[in-house]
């Protein structure tokens, strides 16, 4: 049972990334990117982030002011939730490639920007707080 449980997700595995999906060009490299700029968060915050008791603002608003206040542990929630959105927008481009090759390749430039929106949120709040 065991055996028949590895032997199909190994070829459920293999399946998936031999595939023409992950050779057309286009797809490759704005995931390519969007893989980068996912690490290059995490690197951000890592390097960045003081790990300390004190709260830090977590969002700013020029019409409100301060909105979000947060440990340093909630600041990593941003890239986590981006690389989730990376992860979904990959498995949606890959599902509707063959289908609709137009909307794959929204699903993969909508991954490389998502990840270039949070850097953005990622900076500010890194230029807020420290």
């Amino acid at each position: 049972m065991i055996k028949n449980f590895f032997s199909n997700l190994k070829s459920r595995t293999k399946r998936f990334f031999w595939h023409g999906f992950w050779t057309d060009p286009i797809i490759f490299f704005t995931i390519i990117l969007a893989i980068l700029a996912n690490l290059s968060l995490w690197g951000a915050l890592y390097s960045t982030v003081i790990r300390s008791d004190s709260p830090i603002i977590l969002h700013y608003n020029i019409y409100f002011g301060v909105d979000a206040v947060g440990n340093w542990r909630s600041l990593y929630s941003m890239p986590a939730l981006a690389a989730i959105l990376l992860l979904l927008n990959l498995i949606l481009s890959r599902f509707f490639y063959y289908k609709e090759r137009t909307v794959s390749y929204l699903f993969s430039g909508a991954a490389l920007v998502s990840q270039l929106l949070m850097a953005v949120g990622v900076a500010s709040a890194i230029m807020i707080n420290f």
